[in-house]
């Protein structure tokens, strides 16, 4: 699992608005990054990435979103929908 990653891709839709679109790579290690919207904090686990979307603008009527994602490919995007929010997503595995 050392030398695995998964690379995400997210949009952020506010019903069919597009309100940003980032990329991260997951890996063992702990990390933060910035979208112009979210702070993104993940890290690779066992048989999922755990993927923390938190510190949204007071504009956006969302606190923290806690993600489970299962260590797979993708094969279209795939989205959870959040009330007036929707995420998509798409995985890819790395060697």
């Amino acid at each position: 699992m050392k030398d695995r990653s998964v690379r995400v891709d997210l949009a952020l839709f506010d019903g069919d608005e597009l309100m940003t679109r980032s990329s991260f790579r997951v890996s063992v290690a702990e990390l933060a990054s910035y979208s112009p919207l979210f702070k993104v904090t993940h890290k690779l686990g066992q048989e999922a990435a755990d993927v923390v979307l938190s510190e949204f603008p007071t504009h956006v009527d969302l606190k923290t979103i806690v993600l489970k994602m299962p260590i797979h490919e993708s094969s279209d995007w795939e989205s959870i929908d959040m009330g007036r929010y929707s995420l998509a997503f798409w995985c890819r595995l790395d060697a």
